[in-house]
Parts: C-alpha cells; sequence; structure tokens
C-alpha cells in the first residue's frame, strides 16, 4: 500500500504509511485545504474484492459512529469518501503514542498519572454511552496519549447503536468481537452488550496499566477468552502491594462478572476519580476516601451477599452463529463449542479484612458502617474518649450484645475475631461441613480443595447424595475474604439454601 504515498484523495495528500489495521491501512496526511495534518484510514482493496457491498458498509459505519461523538477524549473523524476504488476515513491525527506502547516502554505509571489516564477514558465512555454507542474494543491499543498528556479514544470500527437495528445486521448479531485480552464475559457468550461491557474492557485495561499485565493470559485466544468468564482475576493487591485498596476495589468493580455488580455507568467512574485526584492534591489518604459510587455498589453488593436464600442459576455459554470473516480462527472456536460457565457471584476486595453486618442499614454519611475498614481495638487509644457517657454507651453494647448471643444460642466470640457475618437457620436437617484456615486452605470434610473448580465439584457431589444437607462453614479469622466468597459463591451455585457461617480458628 506504499504506492499510494504521495497520491491526494479528496482534500488530503498521503504523506507516509503510519500503521495497518484488520480492515484499513493508516497514512499520515496533509488536509491541502487548511494546511493541518490528518490520518487517514484506506480500506484494504483485498477485503472490498473478497466481500465487497458488505466491507464497505462497515467501514463507513465506524465513520458515521465516531463522527457522532464530538468529545475532546474521542479521535475526531473529519469526512469519509471514496477515491477511485479506494474507500476512506480522515480523521483527526494525534501526535503522541498508544497506551500500549507507552506500557511496554515505561512499564506501571505512577499512580497520579494513572488516574488522568483513567479519568479521560471514563469521559470518553461517558459521552459514547450517552450517545447510546457501545466501544466493543477498548484496549491500550485504542488509547492514544498525546504530547500534552490528552487521552483520545481511537477505533470505533466494532461500535454498535444500542437501539439501532440498521446497524446490528453489520455487525451480525451473535457474533463475537473484540480482543480476547479485554473482552467481557458477555461479550464472549455472544449477549447484547451495553456500556457495562465497555466498563469491563476500561477495567481490564486499567488492571494493565496499574501491575504491567492482564489478569488473564493463556496460549490460545479462546483459552484466554473462556477465563473472563470462569475465573476469578488474581487480586490486584497481590500483583501490586503498593496500591491504595480503594484503588484495588475500583478496578475490581470494574471487572465483576456480573453486569449488577459493575459500574452502572462511566460517569459514576469519572465523579470517583475526580475525587481520588482531589485527595492526592490535598495530600490526604486515598483509603480514607468515601467513593460515593462505588460505596453504592459494594452495599447493593454486600446485601446480595448476605442476604441471598437460594441458588441462582446456571448459566450456558449457546454458541453464536460465526459468518463474520473478521474474527479470528481461534475465537471462531471458541464460538463452535458449548462451555459451561460457573457465573462467579464475588467482590474481590483485595487482601484486607472486610466485615457486612446485613442487620445493620448504612446511611449516606456513616463512617463506620458496611464495607469500611476493620481495624484491631489494640491499636486504638481510646483514652481521650473515655468518660461517664463512653462508658455507659459501652455498658449497654456489652449488655444487649449478651442478650443476643442468649436468644441465638451463639458462643461468644474472642476479642480478636470481632464482628461476623453469620446467617443462622434453626434446623435439625444434615450438614456437611466447611472449614477455611488460615492459610486459606479449604477442607471439605476431609478432602482438600483449593481452586473454585475443585470446591465447587466437592459440594455438588455431596449435594447430589443428600438434597437437604445444610452448608456449615466455619471461617478462621486470618483466612482470606476472597476465600470466603469464593466458598459461599460456590455453595450458592452447588444448590445449597441454607449457608451458615461462624468464625473461629481452624487448626
Amino acid at each position: 500500500m506504499n504506492k499510494l504515498v504521495g497520491k491526494i484523495f479528496g482534500e488530503y495528500r498521503l504523506m507516509k504509511h503510519i500503521g495497518s489495521g484488520g480492515m484499513a491501512d493508516v497514512y499520515l496526511a496533509e488536509q491541502t485545504t487548511l494546511e493541518r495534518s490528518a490520518a487517514v484510514k484506506v480500506l484494504k482493496p483485498e477485503l472490498m474484492n473478497s466481500f465487497g457491498k458488505r466491507v464497505v458498509s462497515r467501514f463507513r459505519q465506524e465513520a458515521m459512529t465516531t463522527a457522532a461523538l464530538n468529545h475532546p477524549n474521542i479521535v475526531q473523524v473529519y469526512t469519509i469518501g471514496q477515491e477511485g476504488e479506494y474507500h476512506f476515513i480522515a480523521q483527526e491525527y494525534v501526535r503522541g503514542k498508544d497506551l500500549a506502547s507507552i506500557l511496554k516502554a515505561s512499564g506501571t505509571p505512577k499512580l497520579p498519572a494513572a488516574l488522568h489516564v483513567i479519568k479521560q477514558m471514563a469521559a470518553a465512555l461517558a459521552a459514547a454511552g450517552n450517545a447510546g454507542i457501545v466501544h466493543r474494543d477498548i484496549k491500550p491499543d485504542n488509547v492514544l496519549v498525546d504530547k500534552s498528556g490528552i487521552v483520545k479514544v481511537a477505533d470505533f470500527g466494532l461500535a454498535q447503536l444500542q437501539e439501532n437495528p440498521g446497524v446490528s445486521e453489520l455487525t451480525l448479531e451473535g457474533t463475537i468481537l473484540g480482543t480476547p485480552l479485554y473482552m467481557s464475559p458477555e461479550q464472549v457468550r455472544g449477549e447484547d452488550l451495553d456500556q457495562r461491557s465497555d466498563i469491563y474492557s476500561l477495567g481490564i485495561t486499567c488492571y494493565q496499566m496499574l501491575c504491567d499485565r492482564t489478569p488473564f493470559t493463556g496460549a490460545t485466544a479462546t483459552g484466554i477468552a473462556v477465563q473472563h468468564v470462569t475465573t476469578m482475576p488474581p487480586p490486584l493487591s497481590e500483583e501490586n502491594p503498593e496500591l491504595p485498596d480503594v484503588i484495588c476495589r475500583m478496578v475490581h468493580c470494574m471487572i465483576a462478572k456480573r453486569r449488577s455488580q459493575r459500574y452502572q455507568k462511566a460517569e459514576a467512574i469519572l465523579n470517583d476519580v475526580e475525587a481520588l485526584q482531589t485527595a492526592i492534591k490535598q495530600k490526604r489518604s486515598l483509603d480514607l476516601i468515601r467513593v460515593p459510587g462505588l460505596s453504592q455498589i459494594e452495599k447493593a453488593t454486600a446485601r446480595g451477599i448476605t442476604n441471598s436464600g437460594s441458588a441462582p442459576a446456571k448459566t450456558k455459554i449457546v454458541p453464536a452463529k460465526v459468518t463474520d470473516t473478521f474474527v479470528s480462527t481461534e475465537i471462531r472456536e471458541l464460538n463452535q463449542q458449548t462451555v459451561s460457565a460457573r457465573q462467579v457471584s464475588a467482590r474481590v476486595l483485595g487482601n484486607r479484612q472486610w466485615v457486612s453486618l446485613p442487620s445493620w442499614e448504612e446511611s449516606d454519611d456513616d463512617v463506620t458502617g458496611m464495607c469500611r475498614r476493620r481495624y484491631d481495638f489494640e491499636e486504638t487509644d481510646l483514652t481521650p474518649m473515655v468518660d461517664v457517657t463512653f462508658l455507659l454507651l459501652i455498658f449497654f453494647m456489652i449488655t444487649a450484645a449478651f442478650d443476643l448471643q442468649k436468644k441465638f444460642d451463639v458462643a461468644p466470640a474472642r476479642l480478636e475475631e470481632q464482628a461476623v457475618e453469620v446467617t443462622l437457620d434453626d434446623t435439625d436437617d444434615p450438614s456437611l461441613e466447611v472449614e477455611i484456615g488460615h492459610d486459606n486452605v479449604v477442607y471439605i470434610g476431609d478432602e482438600r480443595a483449593q481452586t473454585y473448580e475443585e470446591i465447587l465439584d466437592r459440594l455438588e457431589v455431596a449435594r447430589r447424595e443428600d438434597a437437604d444437607l445444610e452448608l456449615q462453614l466455619r471461617v478462621d479469622p486470618d483466612s482470606r475474604h476472597e476465600m470466603r466468597i469464593r466458598v459461599n459463591d460456590a455453595g450458592a451455585q452447588a444448590g445449597f439454601s441454607r449457608i451458615r457461617t461462624v468464625f473461629g480458628t481452624v487448626e
């Protein structure tokens, strides 16, 4: 295609070949009328020869979709045209590099710089979401950063209008499009997508930016794609222990398996990032900052976990029809398979200890309720607050606690165990004992299990042998929160409608 250098397409003179994609070659061009630089994408003639008007329709749809978005963080389209046998799109030329190249050359950026990028990406997705457009391929390669630090999202070639039936015909309903490293679970399954799919891809991009790796890797595109549906990502706090806990929680909220447990709109991410940036400028600890969007989702998710009384329905990935020639061979293989996907309903909150108290309702102004960091009592100096009123308050709290323990016949918790989440159910039905030790090893009866799949398989076997079993979960206070959630989810997935949880030392 270098033979096109020097050619004039409309009012654009092609100066230099600067890149290639699946559908087009990209040239640096000069707009002769305004004497400014532009990027011109020229549809590859071989695609035109093979697929005719259909590929042209998709190419034009990219231009039409992007042209409808006029936002400083989205690459602007100038015009679309045809010169002889060549179809082209002229768009804004960004003097800089894509985020993938920057991360490869420089590694993990400092937190203020990372928040700067996340904020602008969220702003771009918010604008697209308000226009009813789903990008479908958010990844570092499609994020451009110019020399002044302005971030621009590019390549809306896979974008689809949420409420435009004519557009869906171009992208082929049921066809999986996108990049496996960044695809949302619903995108892998070939389901209808909304803005929350782009938020998931944004979360995977943020995960990579903050720890220099994506959460899922594999030898094939199929293997990677399936992990988005079936595998929990490694806690970001373990991949980069220097990150503030609130940042890890935000990213894991973006990449939750269930759409209902993610940020619902990009504006919420934008507002939370702005709150964190303000705290950094004021030199305040980020873990003491209340970010409204994240807090709202965590409260809703906590209620869903602690109050769930029935097992979720099992989900099956239905193979989609693949007739689109632009889908990679390995993704075609994925569409020809039927994969049993175990939905994982869990919040990954890093390696901090967290507590949910289902009997309390947290108000917006409550700073000590659900989903807050739990501090050890011995680390808190209460001397300045010890007065008559405080002592009376402690007395009444202890009295009420003992009355509650007698009423439910629960043994008093040790001081170091502090508040625990207990599901009480007076029943004489047989039970299956599951223990989580301080080393995060799970014992189901006398059998040891570690991965989610092992836990689920053994719980399903026990459930099949006795459908009336109650799951009794004994948790060591030193075990990780993620492992507790993992076992709870596996129990619900296996069909246990009653899960009794107690805390105590597990030998």
